[in-house]
């Protein structure tokens, strides 16, 4: 463990683990649970996907989440869809400030090469340069899913500017140390991650650790902070308890 969690009770945590540099992760997230991502250093830098667990037909959906919701941008509050307009995690909690995207999508081997350079398994074993569709494809196998099932990844982190009204330009802000984004599994999510750089970062190829904690959260309220944040959100849960009905 790399931070102890001051704010939360020893008690609710499940599973509270580092995921070095380069790796690759996934768990169900129970339905009412949370996980709470922390980078120490403020240098990480995580892509993840994320299924309905009971039924990984269904998964998320990066484009109607930016269009339901009237923008790119994330933040405390905000909700991540299905494409059948379930919510299947809402941020309850972000120290980033937005530091969050669905746009740019993930890395792959060439990527990877053309931004690092070189790093292959045969020259530096297993420090070799690691993509994000190499770390998805290992971890989804061990669910019975595949190529099919890779889909837009969100990234956690790090943040795209649009610029010139186009223009994709990977923001240079980066989270304070101590940093954290939690999420809320409003059903039951697999949630698969990779720890490796922003797919549109260059430069000295040198993933951060990043923390995961799981926990179990207070039942959600009537008046939840993400239930009414949007009438869009709250439309989403009423999707949900018709789901769950």
């Amino acid at each position: 463990m790399i931070t102890e969690h001051k704010n939360l009770k020893p008690e609710t945590i499940v599973l509270d683990e580092v995921l070095p540099g380069g790796g690759k992760w996934s768990k169900i997230i129970k339905r009412g649970q949370k996980i709470r991502i922390s980078t120490e250093d403020g240098l990480g830098s995580l892509s993840a996907l994320f299924y309905n667990a009971d039924n990984t037909a269904e998964r998320f959906n990066s484009a109607d989440t930016v269009k339901i919701q009237y923008n790119a941008f994330f933040e405390k509050g905000k909700v991540l869809y299905s494409e059948l307009g379930h919510i299947l995690f809402s941020i309850t909690e972000d120290t980033t400030g937005g530091l969050m995207d669905a746009i740019a999508g993930m890395s792959n081997p060439r990527i990877v090469e053309k931004n690092f350079g070189e790093g292959t398994f045969g020259e530096i074993r297993n420090r070799y340069f690691k993509s994000d569709r190499e770390n998805f494809l290992v971890e989804l196998g061990k669910y019975g899913m595949g190529k099919r099932d890779v889909i837009p990844c969100m990234n956690f982190f790090r943040k795209v500017d649009v610029k010139e009204g186009s223009k994709l330009v990977l923001s240079e802000k980066r989270p304070k140390p101590g940093s954290y984004i939690e999420l809320r599994a409003e059903m039951n999510v697999l949630l698969v991650l990779s720890n490796t750089p922003h797919v549109m970062e260059s430069g000295e190829y040198n993933p951060s650790p990043v923390q995961l904690t799981i926990y179990n959260a207070e039942a959600m309220t009537s008046d939840d902070f993400c239930m009414h944040y949007t009438p869009q959100a709250k439309r989403g849960f009423e999707n949900n308890a018709r789901y769950f009905a």
